[in-house]
């Protein structure tokens, strides 16, 4: 019996301690998790206080629509993070020459970027596609495409698979350009025949099979160059752009329509590891921010082409300028020539194929909807 008492106490002892054993491990779990959370949180805490710099250029000489637009980005950055990431836009040439901005951004010499693609083009070719298809997409045919069909995951493999540290951030379309600022008439494809022209990306090449004799010029040397006689014409950007930098002063003529940029896609290009370093509120904010410019920079932008197109009418009612219309023929002719050569670089460039597919397949989809739709009277 007391035998019996004893091994009863002692199963009881032997409980109550594996009991506070367990207990004591069990508290000390729980506090190494709280520890855990606790650094972790204060981590998620000082990265949400963080405040980032980021230096960035554009192309665009200072003063243009196209440098506001890139400067309205920026400032819609800094003002929808009150402060906490500050983007400070340059213009063109202030920090590295317009045709240095990718390898730039890529290497971390600047933090970001505003652009038009198609001055890389020599690098991926695929980028013609987003810079502007002569005769091709308007500004709402690719808003459709890159935000809301694959665009921007398309737009993104090409700078991935040519190795480019950059983060593509869709930042809006450009309004229609003026054809050309032009010493002589341009009315038909005969016209352009020998003419020394600036010209860049795919509209260059194009314009070399009509028999153009075609110049590089960047947005800095156009005055000068069509000045001098280095070319007969120069094609630039929107009146909005074209009108401050003064062309109509040494051009006689100013050609419509759009046809070598009826409409482009603007990029806020980001170095990776600089985007990488960004808290995820600060990165949907850079995201709002971008998306933002598709609606309201776009009708900034066409607010003033409204204004200085006005102006242009001024100058012609005065007889300082004559605004001439490429002729609707010629415009016909050209449209083949222009859809023979993507053809052409879709047979020799798989990646270049798969965004072309991509936009003709969006583009029939969307054009089918909107003959549709529209009233003609």
């Amino acid at each position: 019996m007391f035998k019996n008492k004893l091994w009863l106490s002692l199963f009881v002892v032997f409980v109550l301690v594996m009991v506070g054993c367990t207990n004591q491990f069990d508290n000390t779990a729980d506090s190494s998790g709280d520890g855990d959370a606790d650094v972790q949180e204060e981590g998620n805490q000082q990265l949400q206080e963080a405040e980032f710099e980021w230096v960035a250029q554009s192309p665009w000489p200072s003063g243009t629509a196209l440098q506001k637009m890139a400067e309205k980005t920026a400032d819609n950055i800094t003002k929808a993070s009150n402060g906490r990431l500050t983007v400070k836009m340059h213009a063109a040439g202030e920090i590295v020459d317009a045709f240095e901005l990718l390898d730039a951004v890529d290497q971390g010499t600047l933090d970001a970027m505003h652009s038009w693609d198609g001055y890389w083009v020599g690098k991926m070719p695929q980028l013609a596609l987003f810079a502007s298809v002569p005769m091709g997409m308007d500004e709402q045919e690719y808003l459709g495409w890159i935000t809301m069909d694959e665009g921007l995951e398309l737009w993104q493999e090409i700078y991935d698979e040519s190795g480019y540290n950059v983060k593509v951030m869709d930042a809006g379309a450009g309004t229609p350009e003026i054809f050309y600022h032009s010493n002589k008439p341009i009315r038909t494809l005969e016209d352009l025949d020998g003419m020394k022209v600036r010209a860049v990306g795919e509209w260059a090449a194009i314009l070399e099979r009509v028999g153009a004799s075609v110049v590089n010029l960047d947005g800095g040397e156009l005055y000068q160059g069509l000045e001098r006689g280095v070319v007969d014409a120069i094609e630039f950007s929107s009146p909005a752009s074209n009108y401050p930098l003064g062309f109509h002063e040494i051009a006689k003529y100013v050609v419509t329509p759009a046809i070598h940029q009826p409409g482009n896609a603007v990029n806020f290009g980001i170095n990776k590891d600089k985007w990488d370093e960004l808290p995820d509120d600060l990165k949907e904010i850079v995201k709002l921010s971008t998306q933002t410019m598709w609606g309201v920079g776009w009708a900034e932008l066409a607010k003033e082409d409204l204004e200085y197109m006005e102006k242009y009418r001024e100058l012609e009612e005065e007889g300082v300028i004559e605004i001439i219309e490429f002729e609707k023929e010629s415009q016909k002719e050209l449209k083949v020539i222009i859809d023979e050569y993507y053809e052409e670089l879709s047979e020799k460039d798989p990646l270049f194929k798969k965004v072309w597919d991509s936009q003709q397949a969006f583009l029939e989809d969307f054009q089918y909807w909107q003959e549709l739709m529209r009233v003609e009277y």
